[in-house]
Formats: C-alpha cells, structure tokens, sequence
C-alpha cells in the first residue's frame, strides 16, 4: 500500500511530552572523615604532605568533577579510579565514619586515585560522593 496524502495524519494531536532534563551524576569530594593518623592527613604538622602534594590534590580533585563518573570508571587507573580491596589497606577509618551509617551506604572496597608520583588519595563512594579518608604521599597504605 502506497501513502499518496498525509491529510490523515495532519489532524491527529500527539500529547505533548515533558521535557526531561538529565543530570550527569559527578563525583563530590568529602574531607570530613580524613584519618586523624597524622602521616595520612591534611594536617600542617605531616612533614609528609607538603604544599605541592596539596596543590596536586586539589588539582585532581578538580578534573575527576569535572566528568561524569561513569567516564571517570571506565579510564585507566593512572587517570581515573582504582578498586582496591579493604582487606588490602591498612588504614583505620574514624568510627564517626561507621556509626554515622556512612560505611554501611558506600561501596565494599576502597576507591584509589593518583597524584601522579606524589601520592595516592583512598576513600570510599556513596552514589556520587567520594570520601576521602587518607591521604598516602609514602606509598605504604597497601602493596604496590
């Protein structure tokens, strides 16, 4: 069957559909459950952590939110996030972490990124945000 007139169809009315507005879900970056240990803090009595590796925190922080998180995952560890088991870190997380219900709502395992030859920064995810509980500028949270 060939369609020769589209006057059939001029007359029928669609019901207009709502624009839906779609979010990229973006990681935010949560300080307050920072490891009161001393090496592994932001504190300026760590003779460890100095304003460079500082400034390169805040750098990094700033390009993983300024993607998607799902971009952020499927990059290389180098560039992005790496999965480190729990049973694999040695670091005490601050029990306001744990009784707060935070612990409970993030994913099993630690989440590492790189300040390139500097350090590591370990934390946990919870939907978008990012926990970040230590700051490792010795490499001897977990095995490299």
């Amino acid at each position: 069957m060939k369609i020769t007139s589209s006057q059939n169809f001029s007359n029928h009315n669609f019901p207009k559909r709502q624009e839906i507005r779609h979010h990229t879900s973006r990681l935010a970056f949560n300080f307050s459950f920072l490891t009161n240990t001393t090496q592994y803090n932001l504190k300026k009595n760590n003779k460890n952590v100095n304003n460079k590796i500082r400034l390169k925190l805040l750098e990094k922080i700033a390009t993983l939110s300024e993607e998607d998180k799902i971009l952020i995952l499927n990059r290389s560890k180098e560039q992005g996030l790496e999965l480190m088991p729990e049973d694999q870190v040695k670091l005490r997380i601050k029990q306001e972490f744990k009784t707060s219900g935070r612990y409970d709502e993030c994913d099993d395992d630690y989440w590492v990124f790189r300040l390139s030859k500097k350090g590591r920064v370990i934390g946990k995810i919870s939907d978008n945000i990012f926990y970040i509980l230590a700051v490792d500028p010795k490499f001897d949270l977990y095995k490299h």
